[in-house]
């Protein structure tokens, strides 16, 4: 029988966020996405049904039932459907009788310096309140929309409220049907905010948000945080300030006023300040640093970092090649994870070593002991992988792997990765696709998370 249920640890159904073609994108272009899930079971197949739900309905306009065999991948892309709605905008809702994961991705159809992209996590964990470090209305050319889902089982009644300087009027979204969505664009809603957010709703809501140029060729996509994944430490696997590639962070107080500490692994580097409800740090190499605060960057840095704070913190942070000599074109954004949202078993759905026009992903591993974990990755996909199981025992506390140099996987491989590690890490990944003319000076660049796995 299948249950549709959001739990913690075992994922019955993922709630996926859609738009396909869809006229209601601020940002420049149509946009479609495609998303791809993993088996966590090791030992019995998935039946999934995947159901359409368009924007503000909660009636089903399309399903799909499939398998996904016992820890495999599963791709799916509307466009290569004939049977999926034309134009259609909305969410899915995929319901399984086995615990599974997803990363789903969006693009526009744009080509070169207009084309953008990014991914995020199909949602483990609703919530009726969730954080949003990362809100802008009028930052010049940048602005953010808010796509909430309802998860419950009843009508939700929805509230935004904005936190910073210039920030606006409260948004509010009502009586949004169980398993529909509804988008909040934050562009005309104030100048010059760049602040946080908080979700409220009645009933438990699943939250994405994109980071858009009104100019086009750069998207940024994260995660809502809910408010109980707050914790008065949170790791920040896959930083980067080295070369071109730079990372900046704002962190958000869930509640009260306190001192946070930054440290990045093997550097003697860390920084310091305050964080209060009111004021919520954001911290970049190549900027100044917030008042209060002190302390350095580590320089030519490729590792993972860790925020402590005497009140409980929820933490945003995009990376980009925004750094020295960078054109800032390429883009992705990930949310720090909590300590009790690290594993010794971790999935990560979406890998490809140049997969159709030449995509690649990599992926960052984090200990949350601070000292190398021993890895023994198994790659499930298109295509048979290169070693079964790959075991590497890391170099330091982080550590990138990349599709390209590491031998797991053939070329045109499409599918995921099961990371078991003897000891608790967390993961991110990214995807981009720097081999296409289509893309060239675009924002090819998406960035997306790994997922504990029972």
């Amino acid at each position: 029988m299948k249950k549709k249920l959001f739990l913690a640890t075992t994922l019955a159904l993922i709630v996926i966020l859609v738009l396909t073609m869809s006229a209601l994108a601020a940002p420049l272009g149509s946009w479609v996405t495609d998303f791809t899930l993993f088996n966590l079971s090791s030992t019995a197949g998935a039946n999934i049904t995947l159901s359409a739900y368009p924007t503000n309905n909660g009636t089903s306009s399309w399903t799909k039932a499939d398998t996904i065999s016992a820890g495999g991948s599963y791709y799916y892309n509307p466009v290569t459907d004939a049977g999926f709605p034309a134009g259609f905008a909305g969410s899915i809702v995929v319901s399984s009788d086995q615990p599974l994961a997803g990363t789903v991705t969006l693009a526009n159809d744009l080509t070169g310096a207009q084309y953008a992209s990014d991914a995020y996590g199909a949602v483990s964990s609703p919530s009726m309140s969730v954080i949003l470090p990362i809100v802008m209305s009028g930052l010049g050319t940048w602005n953010t929309r808010i796509t909430v889902q309802n998860a419950g089982s009843s009508n939700a009644n929805v509230t935004i409220d904005y936190t910073g300087t210039n920030a606006p009027a409260d948004s509010a979204i009502s009586n949004l049907p169980p398993n529909a969505m509804a988008m909040v664009d934050q562009a005309g809603l104030a100048t010059n905010f760049n602040g946080s957010a908080v979700v409220t709703s009645t009933q438990p809501v699943a939250v994405v948000v994109e980071e858009y140029k009104t100019t086009g060729g750069v998207l940024v996509t994260y995660n809502g945080i809910p408010s109980s994944v707050a914790d008065t430490t949170i790791y920040l696997p896959g930083y980067i300030d080295q070369g071109p590639w730079a990372t900046d962070m704002t962190i958000v107080s869930a509640g009260g006023s306190g001192t946070v500490t930054v440290t990045f692994a093997g550097s003697a580097a860390s920084l310091s300040g305050p964080v209060s409800p009111t004021s919520s740090p954001y911290l970049n190499r190549y900027g100044s640093l917030p008042s209060g605060w002190s302390g350095s960057f580590p320089t030519s840095y490729y590792g993972a970092t860790t925020v402590t704070s005497t009140t409980p913190v929820v933490v945003a942070y995009n990376i980009s090649n925004s750094g020295s000599g960078g054109s800032g074109n390429l883009a992705q954004g990930y949310v720090g994870f909590a300590a009790s949202q690290g594993a010794m078993t971790v999935v990560v759905p979406l890998i490809e070593h140049m997969y159709s026009t030449g995509w690649n992903t990599t992926f960052s591993v984090q200990s949350l002991d601070g000292t190398p974990a021993t890895l023994s990755m198994t790659y499930s996909g298109n295509l048979a992988p290169l070693c079964n199981p790959c075991n590497v025992t890391m170099s330091a506390a982080s550590q990138t792997f990349n599709q390209t140099t590491d031998g797991h996987v053939p070329t045109g491989f499409l599918g995921g990765v099961k990371i078991v590690s003897n000891k608790n890490i967390v993961v991110i990944a990214d995807q981009a696709n720097t081999a296409s003319a289509s893309y060239a000076g675009g924002d090819s660049a998406a960035g997306f998370i790994g997922f504990p796995s029972p």
